[in-house]
């Protein structure tokens, strides 16, 4: 599996995460605490990384 750091990070917010994947958000909360992906917070919003997301989902993600 090529590093995630050579990925440009696609980041969306995470309410459109949400939509796009039909996960709730405490799925979304679990996998962050788990380290299969990263929240990135900026003021009230949260973006998630669609490319941690798709590892994640096809079972590529590396844990914390």
């Amino acid at each position: 599996m090529a590093d995630s750091a050579d990925k440009p990070k696609n980041l969306i917010r995470l309410t459109d995460a949400i939509r796009r994947y039909s996960l709730c958000r405490s799925t979304f909360d679990n996998a962050a605490n788990a380290g299969h992906i990263t929240k990135h917070k900026v003021g009230n919003a949260a973006f998630v990384d669609t490319h941690q997301i798709d590892n994640w989902i096809m079972g590529e993600s590396r844990s914390a």
